[in-house]
């Protein structure tokens, strides 16, 4: 976090000096740390730390991705699209499969990383507004205020087109008698304008924050610290366990007594001469395979149940279970779910629309009305075919839904027009229907 005396350019600008020098910070280093055991990559550089070189030249480095998993296991408010309540307007300058997809991550790294941010930004190209995730970034906070009133973070650029020096975008939000403002600056504190007189010409900070839980001591919310720390001991015990059955199986053989080690020869094709007195021997793996993987399953178990999560290894005996009984066995997750969902992103979703509102009535003079409200929509657990048909037929019969509502359910990412042809195609089976049945009666 970077405190700043006032809004004033001079003010920021002086404060942002020592930050830009010392941008890779700790917390940076630690984010990044965290999204290599996401994404899987590096992962073997951390697992060697454990191994001597002689070591991890018998086995290859085997590595479990369990960060990924328990991350999307437990970032279900998004899983599905929530139904927003909204202006129309609003919609057509919208990439709604963009922000699908972009809040679906987010709830997932804002488990991972604790605070993440989302930025709004408007696309020239395509008139709409594109949805982007930042992970490292600096909040600007005024003395004594809790929420930020600026933020500074990175213009990422990536492969060929990567900046050797890269510029930090500043933005600052609408102050009484203080305007907000926009403008890049490097590392050395030069600043590039990028609007005229470097206002801000949405009035707010177009990145909309979330937090894994509402701060306590600091800012920043914690992160899964507990889940990356069973994830790398998983991926120590199965290349250990990779080693014993290694060892296990050819042994490590040894000769004592023996002066002159070019007489030995070994081979499934030679006869071993030893000379008196000599002894030859095999180790194996004092360790038991099964307690090791006994002990690794309650490091996972652990983790998970540590995060409402619920774990069944593989086992082929009995039948599924129903969707009833899963959602019995997932009920403490679920709660957990309900509570993030009221406490994190339903203010979320209000904050990100009013941000998108600024930067469309700014790009394009349309006028949004006020009015958002967003239906979070609960997973699906798997029903039987007759089950599924049980539920329309009820809630068609209760007047709880409409075959409109069947055709979004099971086509969540149609278009509008999609939506207008079905509706006509539907009119089209069911008139020839009515007709044939009017034709009878007048021929009665």
């Amino acid at each position: 976090m970077v405190t700043i005396p006032n809004l004033s350019q001079g003010a920021v600008l002086s404060s942002l000096k020592d930050a830009l020098h010392t941008i890779e910070s700790e917390r940076v280093r630690e984010r990044e740390y965290m999204l290599d055991f996401f994404e899987g990559v590096n992962i073997d550089q951390y697992v060697k730390k454990f191994f001597g070189s002689e070591s991890l030249n018998q086995v290859p480095i085997f590595t479990q991705n369990l960060t990924r998993r328990i991350c999307k296991v437990r970032s279900m408010t998004y899983k599905r699209p929530p139904k927003m309540t909204v202006d129309k307007k609003y919609l057509d300058f919208i990439d709604i499969s963009d922000l699908n997809s972009s809040r679906r991550q987010l709830e997932q790294l804002t488990f991972l990383l604790g605070t993440m941010a989302m930025r709004s930004r408007w696309s020239e190209r395509e008139q709409k507004i594109k949805y982007d995730l930042i992970q490292n970034f600096e909040p600007l906070f005024l003395p004594g205020e809790k929420s930020p009133v600026g933020v500074i973070f990175a213009i990422e650029n990536h492969g060929s087109s990567k900046l050797k020096k890269p510029w930090h975008a500043v933005w600052t939000e609408d102050r009484p008698g203080m305007p907000g403002q926009h403008y890049l600056v490097d590392q050395n504190g030069t600043k590039k304008s990028v609007n005229e007189g470097d206002r801000n010409p949405y009035g707010v900070i177009p990145l909309t924050f979330a937090h894994r839980y509402k701060p306590i001591r600091d800012w920043w919310s914690e992160g899964a610290h507990d889940i990356i720390r069973a994830d790398l001991s998983v991926s120590v015990a199965a290349t250990e366990l990779s080693l014993a059955i290694r060892f296990g199986a050819i042994g490590i053989k040894y000769i004592t007594s023996v002066d002159d080690a070019s007489r030995i020869e070994i081979g499934v094709d030679k006869i071993l001469y030893l000379p008196e007195g000599a002894n030859f021997g095999v180790t194996a793996p004092s360790g038991s395979l099964t307690d090791i993987i006994d002990a690794t399953r309650f490091l996972v178990e652990a983790t998970l149940n540590n995060n409402h999560i619920r774990i069944k290894f593989a086992d082929t005996r009995g039948n599924a279970p129903s969707a009833e009984s899963l959602k019995i066995m997932e009920y403490e997750n679920y709660d957990e779910r309900t509570a993030s969902t009221e406490d994190i992103w339903r203010p979320f979703e209000k904050q990100r629309f009013k941000i998108d509102k600024a930067i469309i009535e700014a790009k394009t003079n349309a006028r949004i009305k006020e009015d958002y409200r967003v239906d979070f929509l609960e997973p699906d657990y798997p029903m039987s075919v007759d089950q599924e048909i049980n539920y329309w037929n009820w809630k068609f019969d209760k007047g709880l839904a409409t075959p409109r509502d069947w055709f979004d359910y099971m086509n969540s990412d149609s278009s509008e027009e999609d939506r207008k042809k079905w509706e006509e195609e539907r009119q089209e089976q069911v008139q020839p229907q009515s007709n044939r049945l009017l034709q009878r009666l007048q021929d009665n």
